[in-house]
């Protein structure tokens, strides 16, 4: 990814208090980028066909036209608060039903370096709520996708890249370097600190019914895993003091080094696979969505 020249935002319609903006308006100031803010609101008004003429036909274009008035007069209050940092922004609003549909177009036709978007909290006591429209938006949006968390940033806190160096396939270690090159490009562009995550898991299932000493088993995975770790991190110019490797349970782990490193984003990489499985998928892309309490920077290979 180089520099943030163009971002869309998706508004949420009924959160006055949305800390996508918040996001937005920081990200588009360092990379002084073009912003598009979109909304999607379906309308549940019947249709001016669906109602008799007259009085209620007179009754429902009022009521549409006060809808949309409200939404894009919303939009409007928010394009002021970005252009009065100096942000050139437009602004897209919609109706429509299929709220991805609508999203995945205008992100195909602006072509944005970053798409963003906040994630909701079901209560203050409960897990993230990961909507339909998010899973979507992870699966097929074709540029950055930051998922925000409604939460503020650690003025000294950090972009931590979760990489892979040991996957086989060659399409994942070019992944790898889109993710450190975009962690570094951040974390200077925001004035925070890059870190790099990985964790590994030695299979002592292997080494069954052979009778090998296990520690030094562990202790030779680990030696792999940490020259891999080196070659690819010193290549971005990230010095093994910025690296977090553990062995074990990753989403404990990772959560562990987020709160550590004081995270305020997560950059982690997608895969292109079959239709079923177009994206990160499964138990541990969700609890990695879920639980993670800082932001979520998708980012995918094949853009």
């Amino acid at each position: 990814m180089e520099n943030l020249k163009k971002l869309l935002v998706i508004v949420d319609p009924d959160n006055d208090s949305d800390f996508v903006i918040e996001r937005a308006i920081l990200l588009a100031f360092y990379g002084k980028a073009q912003v598009l803010l979109i909304m999607n609101k379906a309308n549940v008004l019947p249709q001016n066909n669906d109602v008799n003429p007259g009085l209620a036909s007179r009754f429902f274009r009022a009521q549409k036209q006060s809808f949309l008035e409200h939404y894009q007069n919303r939009l409007a209050a928010l394009k002021t608060r970005f252009e009065t940092q100096g942000i050139d922004t437009e602004t897209f609003f919609s109706a429509e039903k299929n709220d991805a549909a609508v999203i995945l177009e205008k992100i195909r036709e602006f072509q944005p370096d970053m798409t963003l978007k906040s994630v909701q909290k079901k209560s203050a006591l409960s897990h993230i709520l990961i909507t339909n429209t998010d899973w979507k938006l992870v699966r097929n949006c074709p540029s950055p996708l930051l998922l925000v968390k409604a939460r503020p940033w650690f003025e000294d806190g950090a972009v931590l890249s979760a990489v892979d160096p040991l996957h086989s396939k060659a399409q994942q270690n070019q992944l790898d370097h889109l993710l450190l090159d975009t962690t570094v490009r951040l974390a200077r562009s925001l004035q925070l600190s890059a870190r790099v995550f990985h964790c590994y898991f030695p299979d002592l299932s292997s080494m069954f019914p052979k009778v090998v000493d296990a520690e030094a088993y562990v202790r030779e995975v680990r030696a792999i895993h940490w020259d891999k770790i080196k070659t690819l991190v010193s290549e971005h110019g990230v010095s093994e003091d910025q690296v977090t490797m553990t062995r074990g349970d990753l989403i404990k782990t990772l959560l562990q080094t987020i709160r550590k490193d004081r995270a305020n984003i997560l950059v982690l990489g997608a895969l292109s696979r079959n239709a079923v499985e177009s994206a990160i998928i499964g138990s541990t892309a969700e609890k990695i969505l879920y639980d993670t309490p800082c932001d979520v920077l998708i980012m995918k290979h094949n853009r």
